[in-house]
């Protein structure tokens, strides 16, 4: 297991949240607000902010390894997944590796395989970075990640003060390689999903280019999933944190009741 940085915050049922590929804790700063009567945990993950970022590809499994011995630290048998795109994929390994510690999946911009186009996104992602380093991956990512609307409303983030902002929160350079590399490892998991038997919301951005609609159904499909839109783009709760919160507190609700 890695040495991981996280925090844990609030009173409730355990929630735990799970970041997207490049993100860190702090992302979920939108959305925690709005989650009042959950105790809600949330971390870097192995190569993201402040956690170890050890030699080789961080792979989904190993993400779930890394998180269950997050859990059995804190003495948390227990706790709903709440996964943004790399993040639901390690929410749905874990939920592969230990079903009982997992109450209920609510999964948002993510997918449960790759197919040709999904791997030539991550892997056009992966040239950019070794070829113009974090700044060159930025920008390349950048349409992929945000929705037009929202990128149309915030164009700073395209200049290069937004640029080099974006880019002070991005992991290392060998992190983000080993990120990418681990993603790009990502098994087709539908076939094993169909044997979980967890309550779960999946959740898709309408304006999402990186994981459309049908990854967000074949996902939905395999777990037997309500599935939902949501106005955003990629990374949902960042473009409309309060839309994303209603959908997952409606679901946490329903779960907990």
């Amino acid at each position: 297991m890695a040495r991981l940085r996280y925090k844990v915050e609030g009173e409730g049922p355990r929630v735990v949240l799970l970041n997207g590929l490049f993100q860190r804790l702090e992302s979920w700063d939108p959305v925690v607000p709005h989650l009042g009567g959950y105790t809600l945990l949330r971390y870097d993950m192995r190569g993201q902010g402040e956690s170890e970022a050890p030699e080789g590809a961080y792979t989904p499994e190993v993400h779930a390894q890394d998180l269950l011995g997050l859990l059995e630290g804190l003495g948390w048998e227990e706790a709903a997944l709440v996964g943004l795109s790399n993040g639901g994929v390690v929410a749905l390994n874990l939920a592969l590796l230990a079903p009982r510690r997992v109450r209920a999946l609510a999964l948002a911009c993510t997918t449960p395989y790759l197919d040709a186009a999904l791997r030539a996104k991550a892997e056009s992602w992966l040239h950019a970075l070794k070829t113009g380093g974090t700044p060159l991956r930025l920008r390349v990512a950048l349409p992929w990640v945000y929705g037009a609307g929202f990128l149309n409303a915030h164009p700073e983030l395209l200049a290069p003060e937004g640029l080099q902002s974006l880019a002070s929160q991005a992991p290392t350079e060998r992190a983000q390689e080993g990120l990418l590399l681990g993603f790009l490892g990502l098994e087709d998991l539908r076939p094993r999903l169909k044997a979980l038997r967890l309550p779960a919301l999946v959740l898709y951005g309408e304006e999402d280019l990186l994981f459309p609609r049908p990854y967000a159904q074949a996902l939905a499909e395999a777990l037997g999933a309500r599935l939902q839109a949501l106005p955003t783009g990629h990374a949902a709760p960042l473009e409309d944190p309060l839309a994303f919160t209603r959908a997952v507190r409606s679901f946490l609700e329903e779960v907990y009741a």
